[in-house]
Parts: C-alpha cells; sequence; structure tokens
C-alpha cells in the first residue's frame, strides 16, 4: 500500500476516534494481507508463464518432429519411386 494511502488511512480511522497506536495497527493488519497477495499472484503469474512457455516449446518440438518424419517419408517414397522406374526402363 503506497505511503500516502497508509497516512489516509491513520487519518481517518483517527477521526473516528481510533488512537493513533490503534490506527497504525489496524492499517499494517490491513496492508500486510495486501502485500502478501501481491506477492502469492506475481509468483502464480510466473509460475503459469513457465508452464506455458515449457507447453509451447515441446508442443513446437514435436510438431518439428513430425514434419520431419513427413519429409523423410516423402523423399525415401520419392527415391523408391525413382529406384523402381530405373529398373523397369533400363
Amino acid at each position: 500500500m503506497p505511503i500516502t494511502r497508509e497516512l489516509e488511512n491513520l487519518k481517518n480511522l483517527e477521526s473516528v476516534g481510533f488512537s493513533h497506536e490503534q490506527a497504525e495497527t489496524l492499517a499494517d493488519v490491513i496492508e500486510k494481507p495486501h502485500v502478501d497477495s501481491q506477492e502469492n499472484l506475481k509468483e502464480f503469474i510466473h509460475n503459469e508463464l513457465r508452464t506455458e512457455i515449457s507447453n509451447l516449446r515441446s508442443e513446437i518440438s514435436r510438431e518439428l518432429k513430425d514434419l520431419l518424419i513427413k519429409i523423410l517419408g516423402i523423399i525415401i517414397g520419392t527415391v523408391g519411386i525413382a529406384v523402381t522406374i530405373l529398373k523397369l526402363f533400363p
């Protein structure tokens, strides 16, 4: 929580009858979960991005392997047809 927001909260709490110490304690109690939730959100987003990037890399890798197998199949088939044609027409 920004310092200006914290000071504003302290003034608001003091204006309704909280002592300065009570207002500070309450502001700290409110601020700590807020900061913790931001850190948890950052960690969650970081982990999700890492997982998505890993999945994308493995997917791309799998697609490239499939493409390589198809290309090799086409080459082998073409060579087989060429050899057959050469044997049929000497």
